[in-house]
């Protein structure tokens, strides 16, 4: 029995984590191990899927040694969903949200804790549940990763612009409206992974992002400013987030685009009409020998949708405001919808295009990403059956995550990172 305790960080608080230099300490089982990937001669890794007593299924990537020491023995356990605590695992926004391993972090795989029964069982309970989750994917849903959030945990656009590079995720909130200097409001993805890939809808590749068989999806990709009452913020919206509040199918952008049809004040009609919470990712790239830092919209919630979630926020109307962050084509002076109306031809060719449309609904891939079955255990090890057993499985459900300290000898174990 480790007599130590373990600081350990609820699935629902990683979002306060995200592309941070904070690392967590967390507890689950294992019930997916995906295969190894070599993504060159001298780095392999491995994703496996864990959940907690929250039920939430998340990522998480070996690297390296993680991958060759501890993945094999979880993955030639994974029948038994083994139970492991993970320390100073880094939560990353890839695939929304999911761990990574870093040099620093240290994995222990079944170890004796004083509730280790009253979380078996509660595991066991709910395997079914556990297992449909798995079969749905939720994993990959950003709706169970990004759920809307606390008052208390929206930030002002302002503080969030400031505290880069140290919180380089949030959540914000403001109005919104299309950022002109553009031409292109669609592009290609994977479908697993939802990264951007030069191919065209029809082809099957293999993603280098997630390094799958994928096919590929059209998705729209809008460039937006969200403004409170402290500043303004451009970044990009994309996929279901970005079409749920304009009038067009990606088809529809792309022919659009590709026809020369201009439809930016159709646009910006469309998203002037929301308020939105967004979880926001912030990054820097080079451009003409300078870093430049972009914003990207992970996820991304109308006030229709928060109708049972009061907005915390009270924003100004015709509110005057700093726009920060923002290219010179994205500062285009903003042309009024009164002056430029939706042509009659612009109208019909489009409305011709959605009626001749073959592009496929949903554009979901039928094949699944995991190439292994989950067989959970019918019963308990005998072993794992305490004398007394002080909790049920509903209470333990109930509680907070309990803390652990690390045994003192613990080393590091030098890995990759991502």
């Amino acid at each position: 029995m480790l007599p130590y305790i373990f600081e350990l960080t609820n699935f629902s608080d990683l979002h306060k984590y995200a592309d941070s230099d904070n690392l967590c300490n967390i507890r689950g089982f294992v019930i997916h191990a995906f295969p190894v990937k070599q993504a060159d001669p001298d780095c392999t890794s491995r994703d496996i899927i864990i959940v907690n007593e929250e039920k939430k299924l998340m990522f998480m990537t070996l690297w390296n040694e993680f991958e060759h020491d501890e993945g094999s023995k979880i993955a030639d356990m994974i029948s038994t969903a083994p139970l492991i605590i993970a320390l100073r695992v880094k939560v990353t926004t890839f695939n929304t949200l999911s761990f990574t391993t870093r040099y620093s972090s240290g994995i222990l795989i079944s170890p004796p804790l004083p509730d280790d029964f009253s979380f078996k069982q509660w595991f066991t309970l709910n395997k079914e549940e556990i297992q449909n989750l798995l079969n749905a994917k939720t994993y990959s849903d950003a709706n169970c990763f990004l759920p809307p959030p606390n008052e208390e945990d929206i930030k002002a656009i302002s503080t969030f612009q400031a505290s880069f590079p140290i919180q380089k995720a949030a959540w914000v909130q403001g109005t919104v409206k299309l950022a002109y200097g553009f031409t292109k409001y669609w592009t290609t993805a994977c479908v697993n992974c939802h990264k951007i890939v030069n191919a065209d809808i029809d082809w099957i590749i293999h993603c280098p992002s997630c390094k799958q068989q994928s096919e590929v999806e059209l998705r729209a990709r809008i460039p937006i400013i969200i403004t409170d009452p402290s500043s303004s913020i451009h970044c990009i919206i994309s996929g279901e987030d970005a079409e749920k509040m304009i009038e067009f199918t990606p088809l529809q952008l792309k022919q659009a685009q590709e026809d020369g049809f201009g439809i930016d004040t159709e646009l910006n009609d469309a998203l002037k009409k929301y308020t939105v919470v967004c979880f926001l990712k912030s990054y820097e790239t080079p451009f003409q020998g300078q870093l430049q830092r972009k914003n990207t919209v992970l996820r991304a919630y109308t006030a229709a949708e928060l109708s049972h979630h009061p907005l915390p926020l009270a924003l100004l109307e015709n509110t005057q405001v700093t726009s920060a962050l923002g290219s010179s084509s994205a500062r285009h002076p903003e042309k009024s919808s009164k002056d430029q109306m939706f042509t009659p031809t612009t109208k019909l060719v489009l409305e011709e295009i959605a009626g001749a449309s073959s592009y496929k609904e949903g554009q979901t891939s039928t094949t699944s990403g995991a190439k292994r079955s989950l067989d959970f255990p019918e019963y308990l090890p005998a072993d794992t059956l305490p004398e007394h057993a002080t909790k049920t499985a509903e209470q333990f459900a109930k509680e907070p995550a309990k803390s652990y300290s690390p045994p003192g000898n613990m080393k590091d174990s030098p890995a990759k990172e991502d």
